[in-house]
């Protein structure tokens, strides 16, 4: 029986990485399964605090003010090389979003209701 679900639980996190490659699976499930959680509340977009890893060379002063205006998050360089620590709020579509520059080469951290718990 526990077979049946790790092989349940790999397949769900093999399709989180096609669906989107660049960032960690356990945060695009963690921000998925509280968007769901907070549906209901006045504060309905996760917490999201994540490191943004771009390819050698990137502008990152062009990036972070692009995360600023366009995905409304804060952003400043992060302690690793070629990095941009975010923080905001955000859904999914907002993370996809992110992850959709091409010079990104991963994205990872992680999401909280952000009341305290």
């Amino acid at each position: 029986m526990s077979q049946d679900v790790e092989s349940i639980y790999e397949d769900y996190i093999a399709r989180l990485k096609q669906a989107v490659p660049n960032v960690d699976p356990n945060l695009t499930h963690r921000v998925m399964y509280l968007e769901r959680k907070l549906a209901a509340e006045d504060m309905s977009e996760p917490d999201v605090s994540a490191v943004i890893e771009y390819r050698k060379g990137s502008d990152l002063d062009r990036k972070m003010s692009n995360l600023r205006a366009r995905c409304e998050v804060e952003a400043e360089y992060a302690d690793r090389e070629n990095s941009v620590h975010i923080v905001g709020r955000m859904k999914m579509g907002r993370l996809k979003e992110i992850a959709s520059d091409k010079d990104i080469v991963k994205i990872t951290g992680k999401a909280d209701p952000g009341y305290g718990e």
